[in-house]
């Protein structure tokens, strides 16, 4: 068995062992599945386009700074500098994943803190409303 394997297995073991230490465990059922998470957002895909992936030729900043126009997903500001930042926190169950990062100013950035794009853009209509 691969080491990386081999570990993964041993890691499980001991997980296992210490909840029959805390809870009264009779029966154990493994689960595993790998997914195809390219498949998943788009099925239809094939061919070279599945092989190369939707990053094929570009860097991820590249890529971020030409989908989202090179400027600021939430202000909209151009010509300053921009930080990649995910749309939904990871801390809030967000991934690293290119489709959950956009770019935003460094003030969009701290302002923006734990919420997700949806939460703070609506914060931000609220108090723009307020205002006037």
């Amino acid at each position: 068995m691969p080491p990386s394997l081999a570990h993964k297995l041993q890691s499980h073991i001991q997980l296992i062992e210490r909840l029959k230490r805390i809870l009264p465990i009779t029966k154990i059922v493994v689960e595993v599945a790998s997914f195809d998470t390219q498949k998943m957002v788009n099925p239809e895909i094939s061919g070279i386009e599945y092989q190369r992936g939707e990053l094929m030729g570009y860097e991820v900043r590249e890529y971020l700074l030409e989908k989202w126009g090179r400027k600021c997903a939430y202000c909209g500001k151009k010509d300053v500098p921009l930080e990649i930042e995910h749309i939904i926190p990871k801390s809030r169950g967000g991934s690293d994943r290119v489709s959950n990062l956009t770019l935003s100013c460094h003030e969009c950035n701290q302002k923006k803190g734990n919420r997700t794009a949806e939460e703070f853009l609506i914060l931000r209509y609220r108090r723009r409303r307020k205002s006037h």
